[in-house]
C-alpha cells in the first residue's frame, strides 16, 4: 500500500540526486523564504503601476508564491536531474484531475460550515465591511487565479517535492509525515494561530497527501487545496489560516461560540468541526487507498 516502488516516488527513484531527510526540510524552507523574497520584491516594483485594490491583492498573492515554484522546479531539472512532470504533473486528463480535486475540496469545506450550522456555531454578517453577495462576484473570480498559485506552490513544495523525495530515499510514510509537519510548521507564524491550527493543518497534510499517494498525480491535491481556501476566503467570507484578503465573498459569515470549535479569529481551521471533518477525509481516502493495494 505505501511501496516506494510505484507511481510518483518511483519516478523520483530515477533523480541523480535525493537529498539527506535533514537536508530536505530545510532546502523545502529556503524556496520558500527566498521565492518569497523574490516575489516580494517583484511586486514591489509592480505595485505602483496597478490602482485596482482587487487586482492588487491578486498580483500580491500570485507574486509571493510563483517564483517559489520556479525555484523548485529549476532544482528538480538542473539538481536532481529529472522531468518536472515526476513531482505529479502529468499530462493524461489533467483538466479531469484537477476539477475533481476542486469539487472534493470544496465539498470538504462546505462540510465544515454545515457542522458549524447545526451546532449553533456560525451566523451571517449582517453588516459586513467587504463587498458581499452580487456585488462581490467579480471579485471572486478574479482573485481565483491567484489562489490556483499560491496552493499549487504549496502543494509542489510539500507534497510533489518533499515527500516524494523522502518517500523515494528512504519510505512513503516518513515522507508523508515530514511533509506534513513542515507543512503544519509553515504556519506557525500565522496571525491567531493555536495548537488546533497547527494540528489541523498537519491533518491537512496528511489528507493531501494520502490523496496524492492514491492518484499519482499532484493535479487533484492542488485543486483540493485551491478550492479549500477560494471556499473558506471568498465563498463563506472567513479567515484563511488567520488571514484575509478583504476582496468580498459570496457570504459573510462570523464564528460564534467556543473558539476551541469554531477556530476563532484564525479561522475554521483552528477548531475542532475542522477536525472531525479531515479525520472523516483522511479515513475514506486511507479505506480507498487500502481497497486499491488489494486488488
Amino acid at each position: 500500500m505505501f511501496s516506494n516502488e510505484t507511481g510518483l516516488f518511483k519516478q523520483t527513484k530515477a533523480a541523480k540526486f535525493l537529498p539527506h531527510i535533514i537536508l530536505a526540510p530545510i532546502l523545502a524552507i529556503i524556496f520558500m523564504i527566498v521565492g518569497q523574497l523574490i516575489g516580494v520584491i517583484m511586486f514591489s516594483l509592480l505595485s505602483p503601476l496597478v490602482h485596482d485594490s482587487i487586482a492588487k491583492s491578486l498580483f500580491y498573492l500570485s507574486f509571493t508564491f510563483l517564483f517559489i515554484s520556479l525555484l523548485v522546479f529549476a532544482w528538480v531539472k538542473f539538481i536532481e536531474k529529472r522531468d518536472i512532470s515526476s513531482l505529479g504533473f502529468c499530462k493524461e486528463n489533467f483538466i479531469k484531475k484537477y476539477l475533481l480535486g476542486f469539487v472534493f475540496g470544496f465539498i470538504m469545506f462546505t462540510a465544515v460550515i454545515v457542522l458549524l450550522s447545526i451546532t449553533g456555531h456560525v451566523v451571517v454578517d449582517k453588516n459586513p465591511v467587504i463587498p458581499v453577495g452580487i456585488s462581490a462576484l467579480s471579485s471572486i473570480f478574479i482573485i481565483l487565479p491567484g489562489w490556483i498559485i499560491q496552493s499549487g506552490t504549496e502543494e509542489v513544495v510539500t507534497r510533489g517535492w518533499l515527500m516524494n523525495v523522502i518517500g523515494a530515499r528512504y519510505n512513503v510514510p516518513i515522507g508523508l509525515f515530514v511533509s506534513s509537519s513542515l507543512f503544519g510548521l509553515l504556519h506557525i507564524f500565522n496571525q491567531n494561530v493555536s495548537i488546533i491550527a497547527i494540528m489541523n493543518i498537519i491533518l491537512v497534510g496528511i489528507f493531501f497527501g494520502l490523496y496524492v499517494i492514491r492518484t499519482h498525480n499532484l493535479w487533484g491535491a492542488c485543486g483540493l487545496h485551491c478550492a479549500w481556501n477560494w471556499a473558506q476566503g471568498n465563498i463563506f467570507g472567513l479567515e484563511v489560516s488567520g488571514s484575509s484578503l478583504g476582496t468580498g465573498s459570496l457570504l459573510k459569515l462570523n464564528l460564534t461560540g467556543a473558539q476551541w470549535f469554531t477556530g476563532g479569529a484564525f479561522g475554521p481551521e483552528a477548531g475542532f468541526a475542522t477536525t472531525i471533518i479531515l479525520l472523516m477525509g483522511i479515513v475514506i481516502v486511507f479505506v480507498m487507498l487500502k481497497k486499491k493495494s488489494s486488488l
